[in-house]
C-alpha cells in the first residue's frame, strides 16, 4: 500500500512533467485574487522582504492562498502537514508546536531558552514565543513558506526556513466586508466577520473577529462522573484583529495593526503507548488537563518611498501567557498504581523588536536591501509537579516553602527567569550580469546576549543558578540564477544559518552542561523553476544538502530532573522536492508536490537515553533505592547510546500531496467548484536515539474534499468540506516527556470532520 501511495505521488508529478509542465507552488490551487497575481498569472510573493513573482524568486518558496487554506480546512499551522514540501508540524507535549522544514526544527522545545529552527512571522514580524504558534490563522491573504536557511534578511532562528503569514491590508477604495458561518460535527461552530471602512481617501480601517468552538475529538475516560463528557483536542477560541492604514501621499504609508488570540480548552489528547484502551480517541488518564493561551501582538509598519529606494520601519510588541495543567503519566491510578501530575506549567514571553531596512526600487542592474534589527525577549517559566502512590493525593502548597512545610508528594518545581538581547545588521544585493544571468550575495552580523536565573525545588536543596551566554555569528548567502528562457530558470545557492545557544533549565547536573552551544548549518541547493504551455503548467524542483553542526536536543542527566539542552556535533541532511500544477482544461486543474528526505548523525557521540535511564530508575526502585540514591544515579549513568549513523528526527523519507480542482458553470444558476486531495506523510524517527519501534512515528494517508457553490449574480457562497474522509487515526506526532515518569504518547490527526459553510460578501 505504501509503495502504491509513493507511486501515485510521483506519478501525479511525472504526468504533468511529461507534457512539458512547468511549476508553481502547490499553493496555486487557486490564486487568492487579482491582488496576488500579475497580468501573466504569476503569484506575487514577498520572499526575502522584496516583492517578486513566485516563478522569478530563485529560492524554494511555496505560497498558500487564503482560498486554498479554506478549501482544505487549514486553520492553524499544524493543519499544513502535507501541503508544503519538506514541512512537518508536530506537538511537543500538549502546548508547543514543533515546526520542522527539511528536518531542521526544534528538538529542545522543553527548554525555555531554546529557539526554534523554523521561525513564524506575521506580516514580517517574528513571533517569538513557540507557544503562540497554537493560534488560529485570521484574515490572511496568503501564507509563504521559505525553505532553507534564511541567514541574511531573517537571520537567527531561521536555520530551517520561515513561515510568513501575510494578512489582508485595509483598502481606502470602498467599504467592503464579509460574514461567514460554519457548522460541523463535534458541535463545530465558527463565525467570522470582517469589515473594511475607508474613513477618507487616505485613511482606512479593517477589522476581523472570529469565534471558534468544537467539542473534543477524544475522551478522557477515567475522571469519574462529576466531569461528564470531558473532551480533549477541543477548541474554544476567540480571535480579533484591527488594522489602520494611512496613505497621505504617494510616498508615505503607515499601517498599525493589533491582534489578539485567546484559547481556554482542555488541551491536546496525547495517548500513552501503554494505554490499555485500544481506541485511539479514548485516553485513560485520571487528572484533568487544562490549557489556556493569551497572545497579543501590535506592530507598526511605516514606509517612505524616496524614488530610488524605500525606507521601512517595522516595530512590534508582543506578549504570550500560557497555562497548562497536565496528567504527566497519561494513565490512571488503576493502571499504574501511582500518579504523576503537574498542577501548573506556566510560560510567559514578552518581546519588543525594531527593524529598519532600505530596499531599492526600479529595474536597474542592481537591486539591494540593507537593514538593522533589534530584539529583546523576557521569558518566564514556572513548573510544579507532584508524584506518589497514594490513591487520594493532596496538592497543597504553602509558600515560602521550607523543610518544615515541604509537601510529601512534591516531586519537582522550577522557577526560571531569562532574557535575551539580539542585534543584527544585514545587506543583500543582486546584480544582473546579463539579461539572463544574475548573482546574489548577502551577509548578516548577529550578536546574541542571553542570561538566565533558574531555581529548582524552591531553593531547598541548592541556591539559584545564574548563567549567561554571549556570541557573535556571521551568516549569509551566495546565489547565481540563469534564465534559460523567459519561462524557465535554474539557480544554485549556498547559505549559512545560525541559531543561538542558551542556558538549560537545571541547577545541579552531573553531566549535562549548564549552557549549550549555538547551531550552524551550511546549505547547498540546486533548483529549477519552469512554466510551460503558455503558463498552463508549471514544474518547480530543488535538491539540497545540509552540513549541520551542533544540533540542539534535550539531553538526560544521571541525576533525575537535571537534564537540559546539549549538542550533537555533526549532522547531514539531504533530499529533493518538486511541485507541479497543470490546467488540463479551462475547468480542470491538477496539482501536487512530493519530497524525499534522508540524513544521518555523523561521528561517535555518546549520550544518555532518557527512556533507558527511566527503566534503570524503575529497576533501582524495585530493589528499594530512591531516585536520588547513589546506586540509582550510577545505574542511570550506564544507559548510554552512540548516535553515530542514526537518522535525524522529524525527517519523513517520503511525503506529498495530489489534488484536483474542477469548476463547473451551471448555466444561469451559478458556479460549482469541487476539490479533492490525497495527502501522504511517511514514517520518521522522532528522537535522535532511534531506539527501536518506539521511536518510529508511522506514516499515514488522508483524503479531503471540498465543494463550493457560488449562485449567479449574488454575493453568497455555500460550501461543504469533509476532511479525513476515511476517518484514519494517523499519528501526527509522538512525544516523550523528558521529566518525571518519562511517558511516551501519541497525538493523532483530527478524525473525519464535515463542515458546512455559508458566506456573504459585500
Amino acid at each position: 500500500m505504501k509503495l502504491k501511495i509513493k507511486f501515485m505521488l510521483l506519478a501525479g508529478l511525472a504526468v504533468p512533467a511529461a507534457f512539458g509542465v512547468a511549476s508553481t507552488a502547490m499553493a496555486a490551487s487557486e490564486a487568492a485574487g487579482a491582488e496576488l497575481e500579475t497580468s501573466t498569472g504569476d503569484i506575487i510573493v514577498t520572499g526575502e522582504k522584496k516583492e517578486t513573482t513566485l516563478q522569478k524568486a530563485p529560492l524554494a518558496i511555496t505560497a498558500l492562498s487564503n482560498e486554498a487554506l479554506q478549501q482544505s480546512n487549514i486553520t492553524q499551522l499544524i493543519d499544513m502537514n502535507g501541503f508544503v514540501p519538506g514541512l512537518t508540524v508536530a506537538n511537543s507535549g500538549s502546548f508547543v508546536r514543533v515546526v520542522s522544514i527539511r528536518g531542521i526544527g526544534y528538538e529542545a522545545s522543553d527548554n525555555l531558552s531554546a529557539e526554534p529552527g523554523t521561525s513564524f512571522h506575521i506580516d514580517g514580524v517574528y513571533v517569538v514565543s513557540p507557544y503562540a504558534l497554537q493560534q488560529d490563522f485570521l484574515d490572511l491573504q496568503r501564507v509563504e513558506v521559505l525553505r532553507g536557511p534564511q541567514g541574511t534578511v531573517f537571520g537567527q532562528s531561521a536555520t530551517g526556513g520561515i513561515i510568513n503569514a501575510i494578512t489582508t491590508k485595509p483598502d481606502t477604495g470602498s467599504t467592503s466586508g464579509s460574514v461567514q458561518l460554519e457548522l460541523g460535527n463535534y458541535d463545530l461552530f465558527r463565525s467570522t466577520a470582517t469589515l473594511n471602512v475607508p474613513v477618507s481617501d487616505t485613511l482606512a480601517v479593517r477589522g476581523t473577529v472570529q469565534r471558534y468552538y468544537h467539542e473534543g475529538f477524544a475522551r478522557q475516560t477515567s475522571l469519574g462522573p462529576n466531569y461528564g463528557r470531558y473532551g480533549l483536542d477541543d477548541a474554544d477560541r476567540v480571535s480579533g484583529k484591527i488594522s489602520l492604514l494611512w496613505t497621505p501621499n504617494d510616498r508615505f504609508s503607515a499601517q498599525i495593526t493589533a491582534q489578539y488570540f485567546n484559547a481556554d480548552e482542555h488541551g491536546a489528547a496525547q495517548k500513552n503507548l501503554d494505554d490499555p484502551d485500544p481506541n485511539p480517541r479514548r485516553i485513560s488518564q485520571d487528572y484533568p488537563n487544562k490549557y489556556k493561551l493569551d497572545f497579543f501582538l501590535a506592530y507598526a509598519d511605516l514606509r517612505y518611498d524616496f524614488g530610488a529606494a524605500t525606507l521601512k520601519s517595522l516595530t512590534s510588541y508582543q506578549t504570550t501567557r500560557n497555562h497548562n495543567q497536565i496528567d504527566v503519566d497519561r494513565l490512571d491510578y488503576a493502571s499504574t498504581g501511582e500518579y504523576d501530575a503537574q498542577p501548573y506549567w506556566n510560560n510567559s514571553v514578552d518581546a519588543f523588536s525594531q527593524e529598519f531596512n532600505l530596499t531599492s526600487n526600479g529595474d536597474g542592474p542592481l537591486s539591494y536591501i540593507v537593514g538593522a534589527y533589534f530584539l529583546y525577549q523576557k521569558l518566564g517559566q514556572d513548573i510544579l509537579e507532584y508524584r506518589g502512590t497514594d490513591a487520594i493525593p493532596s496538592y497543597d502548597l504553602t509558600l515560602p516553602l521550607t523543610f518544615a512545610n515541604y509537601p510529601y508528594n512534591l516531586d519537582y518545581a522550577l522557577n526560571s527567569r531569562q532574557s535575551r538581547y539580539s542585534y543584527a545588521a544585514f545587506a543583500q544585493g543582486t546584480y544582473k550580469l546579463s539579461d539572463r544571468l544574475s548573482a546574489t550575495v548577502g551577509l548578516r552580523f548577529n550578536h546574541d546576549n542571553f542570561k538566565s536565573r533558574n531555581s529548582t525545588l524552591f531553593d531547598i536543596f541548592a541556591p539559584p543558578v545564574q548563567a549567561r551566554t554571549r556570541e557573535d555569528a556571521v551568516t549569509g548567502k551566495g546565489e547565481i540564477d540563469f534564465e534559460i528562457t523567459s519561462a524557465n530558470m535554474v539557480y544554485v545557492s549556498i547559505s549559512r544559518g545560525y541559531k543561538p545557544g542558551g542556558v538549560s533549565n537545571n541547577s545541579t547536573p552531573l553531566l549535562v552542561p549548564l549552557t549549550y552551544d549555538s547551531e550552524h548549518v551550511w546549505a547547498y541547493e540546486l533548483g529549477a523553476k519552469n512554466r510551460f504551455a503558455g503558463g498552463r503548467a508549471t514544474f518547480n524542483a530543488a535538491a539540497f544538502f545540509y552540513d549541520y553542526k551542533n544540533l540542539q536536543y534535550q539531553e538526560e542527566d544521571p541525576i533525575p530532573y537535571q537534564g537540559g539542552v546539549s549538542n550533537v556535533p555533526k549532522t547531514r541532511i539531504w533530499g529533493a522536492e518538486a511541485e507541479a500544477t497543470m490546467d488540463l482544461t479551462d475547468h480542470l486543474r491538477l496539482d501536487g508536490n512530493v519530497t524525499y528526505l534522508d540524513g544521518e548523525l555523523v561521528g561517535d557521540y555518546i549520550t544518555l537515553d532518557p527512556s533507558r535511564a527511566h527503566a534503570a530508575t524503575l529497576a533501582a526502585a524495585a530493589l528499594g533505592y530512591g531516585p536520588f540514591d547513589a546506586y540509582t544515579i550510577g545505574l542511570r549513568a550506564l544507559q548510554t547510546r552512540n548516535t553515530n549513523g542514526n537518522q535525524p528526527p522529524k525527517l519523513p523519507k517520503w511525503q506529498g500531496t495530489i489534488g484536483a480542482t474542477h469548476t463547473l458553470e451551471l448555466g444561469g444558476l451559478g458556479t460549482l467548484r469541487s476539490h479533492a486531495e490525497l495527502i501522504y506523510r511517511g514514517k520518521f524517527q522522532y528522537r535522535i536515539f532511534n531506539d527501536g519501534a518506539r521511536d518510529v512515528v508511522p506514516g499515514y494517508t488522508q483524503v479531503n474534499a471540498n465543494v463550493m457553490f457560488m449562485p449567479q449574480d449574488t454575493r453568497w457562497t455555500i460550501g461543504l468540506t469533509v476532511t479525513n474522509i476515511f476517518d484514519k487515526a494517523g499519528i501526527a506526532s509522538r512525544y516523550s516527556n523528558p521529566f518525571g515518569s518519562f511517558t511516551t504518547s501519541d497525538m493523532y490527526i483530527p478524525p473525519r470532520q464535515a463542515i458546512a459553510s455559508v458566506k456573504y460578501e459585500f
